[in-house]
């Protein structure tokens, strides 16, 4: 029925109602009073019309509202409408005088939406229609054009939740896709790059500008990897064939999330860059059904702010010279892909197997900046690249191995110096790449180019300073660092044996939607009470995977100005209840000690009597740990030693009977006494969340 047909029919209607009350009359033969309903108005129902975007123009979807004057029922509709410069969207009637009506400006474009209700498209309870009424509100919904990335600082290219620029997969990739990530890392969705089949260089690929400077190299980025140890590869594309080539990741690839970067030496800062090509497990099928790597929150950054850069070999070029089997050691154009301009070729070639190439020029280590960066091209993956700075009257770091995995071709590598004296000087830099091998002619070329020395944020600084975040699968906390449990007793020769009455064992990770959630769980159960026993959680830093270097100084995080470690720990109802409820904290430092012969190292130990059973946040202050050491005295004091050596892990123990572990003034203890409801005696410890120092 149309509108026109139903005002017909409602004035028809209302004649009728007329000539019917005649025809019956009353007793006194008149007509009953009219009801006060069926008065006809003098004047049309007006409707006013407003809306609720203050501002003079419009940029997005505008509510408008209908108010009238009078009820009119429900004969008002989102048909009563006419929209013109808009979409109608969602409509709602709030009442008999009131309703709401969403309209979405045209797209991309200005203008003005203007809303008309025409006469006669609403009646009241009387059949009058209403007067015809318009508004107007004007719109741009052109999208301003970005603003120019700043000229130094990060760039975030993408994180696929507000900055979602286009993504595709090709050559075996096609199923890539913007998706949620697995829990553990990442921030809401993330690029899916799946690989199943196709080549071995299938790939996922971000359309995005690449704002590089001549200082904001490096890409930075969250990645989600089902592998370890495979190449992540990276590159950057533009019109005219600009191509950074493969650059691998600085990092070595863990199972599940991990920041890693990628240093793009090669660029040219003056061409444009719009693609960024994800290459991960390079040179591998992965055979259907595939597998999926996670890429979040991309970012073009620079080296840390305030590092000081000291040999470059173009602007920046001290003496170098080579010895040992190093003598063709020269400053050169080094391999593509990496470098910037001249790089320090130390070509070792026969001779000794520390064979070396120094540089004479003066490292400013302070209190705070202790970390050595360079570019470093090797042939070979996996080798020790050991550095170490020398100065006048027998001043001498030792040797420090690289914290990081040496994989082939170009890559950032670190070196902490954590032994120095910084009120000494330190004017050589001695490279010896491959240290205890002898090349054998015709001899391997290694090559280091932009040599800083890092900021204090590097070494530790004085804000917080984090040893994890959380809990990822693949035994792997968030930043790639191993975690694990132990336990055993005099019950089974103090080695878990696995047996259900006698052992019990890892409890496993559970994850969360947030790291701080997650949390790892470990417990040593046995059938009867045990003389002695042993159980805990271990916790290695980020990226130490495998436990300590039996010939060098493990890598760790330095501790600078913090004063606090900080976690989160519960224990079982048993263990809590019990006369020996004490957990002891260990802190294995990762410098490596000779003496007597022997290699050695320092713990710092910390028991912590519990204050509730759930998981509970501690603060504990460094200087109230113990400094444990059989290394002759190497250092004197819990300052001293975390001046000296990084923590390269941090364990949590209940020991309890004869074997109970002290910090000199309290015994660590554990569960021998007290039984659940199955009748064993269980000693458990929980861990949620991160570990930091602050």
């Amino acid at each position: 029925m149309t509108r026109s047909t139903r005002h017909i029919r409602a004035a028809l209607s209302a004649a009728v109602f007329a000539l019917l009350l005649a025809a019956c009359g009353g007793g006194s033969g008149e007509p009953p009073p009219p009801r006060p309903d069926s008065v006809v108005p003098s004047a049309p129902p007006v409707v006013t019309i407003t809306n609720n975007v203050s501002a003079e123009v419009a940029t997005g979807p505008i509510t408008f509202t209908f108010s009238f004057n009078r009820d009119v029922g429900t004969s008002f509709t989102t048909e009563d409408v006419v929209v013109t410069g808009g979409t109608k969207g969602a409509f709602a009637r709030l009442s008999g005088t009131s309703a709401t009506l969403v309209v979405a400006p045209n797209a991309a474009a200005t203008g003005t939406v203007t809303i008309t209700v025409p006469a006669n498209s609403v009646t009241d309870a009387t059949g009058t229609g209403n007067a015809a009424v318009s508004a107007t509100k004007a719109f741009n919904t052109v999208a301003p054009p970005p603003p120019p990335p700043p000229a130094s600082g990060p760039v975030v290219l993408a994180n696929f939740d507000d900055i979602r620029p286009p993504v595709a997969g090709f050559e075996g990739a096609e199923g890539s896709a913007i998706e949620v990530g697995p829990s553990g890392g990442g921030s809401g969705n993330s690029f899916k790059v799946l690989r199943s089949g196709g080549q071995p260089f299938a790939l996922g690929i971000i359309d995005t500008a690449v704002p590089f400077t001549a200082t904001r190299r490096i890409i930075r980025a969250q990645v989600f990897s089902p592998l370890a140890g495979i190449p992540m590869v990276m590159k950057v594309e533009g019109p005219g064939g600009a191509n950074s080539g493969d650059v691998q990741a600085n990092e070595q690839v863990v199972v599940g999330w991990q920041t890693l970067t990628w240093t793009f030496s090669g660029i040219d800062p003056a061409l444009t860059y719009n693609k960024i090509v994800l290459l991960p497990r390079l040179g591998t099928v992965d055979a259907p059904p595939g597998r999926a790597y996670y890429f979040d929150a991309i970012t073009l950054t620079e080296p840390s702010t305030g590092a000081t850069i000291v040999a470059n070999f173009d602007d920046i070029r001290p003496p170098v010279a080579g010895f040992e089997g190093a003598e063709g050691s020269a400053i050169e154009v080094g391999p593509s892909g990496g470098g910037s301009g001249n790089s320090f070729k130390v070509l070792r070639s026969g001779g000794q197997p520390f064979a070396l190439g120094i540089i004479d020029v003066v490292v400013p280590f302070t209190a705070t900046r202790r970390t050595i960066s360079a570019q470093v091209y090797s042939p070979l993956a996996g080798i020790p690249m050991v550095m170490k700075v020398e100065g006048p009257g027998g001043a001498n770091s030792g040797d420090v191995q690289a914290n990081e995995q040496v994989v082939v071709g170009w890559q950032t590598l670190t070196w902490t110096f954590s032994g120095i004296d910084p009120a000494l000087t330190y004017n050589k830099i001695v490279l010896l790449p491959r240290l205890g091998t002898v090349d054998a002619p015709p001899g391997r070329a290694y090559y280091f180019d932009t040599i800083s020395l890092l900021a204090a944020s590097a070494g530790g600084g004085s804000g917080p300073l984090i040893f994890s975040t959380g809990f990822g699968t693949g035994r792997r906390t968030v930043e790639g660092g191993e975690y694990n449990g132990f336990s055993g007793s005099n019950l089974d020769g103090f080695n878990c044996n696995g047996a259900p009455e006698n052992c019990g064992g890892d409890g496993g990770f559970v994850p969360s939607s947030t790291a701080a959630d997650s949390f790892f769980f470990y417990y040593y159960q046995t059938a009867t009470p045990a003389a002695d026993l042993y159980m805990g959680i271990y916790v290695q830093a980020p990226g130490l995977v495998g436990g300590f270097s039996p010939s060098a100084d493990t890598p760790g995080v330095q501790v600078g100005a913090q004063t606090t470690l900080r976690f989160k720990l519960g224990q079982n109802p048993e263990w809590f209840s019990s006369a020996t409820n004490n957990f002891m904290i260990v802190m294995d430092l990762g410098k490596r000690y000779t003496a007597g012969g022997a290699t050695c190292r320092l713990q710092l130990r910390r028991v912590v009597t519990p204050t509730a059973q759930a998981a509970t946040d501690y603060a504990i202050p460094l200087s109230s740990f113990a400094l444990v050491q059989d290394c002759g005295g190497a250092v004197t004091s819990v300052a001293q030693a975390l001046a000296a050596s990084p923590v390269s892990q941090i364990s949590f123990q209940g020991v309890g009977g004869g074997i109970a572990l002290s910090d000199g003034a309290r015994t660590s203890g554990a569960n021998r006494s007290v039984t659940d409801s199955g009748g064993r005696y269980p000693t458990t410890i929980v861990l949620q969340g991160g570990i930091r120092f602050d």
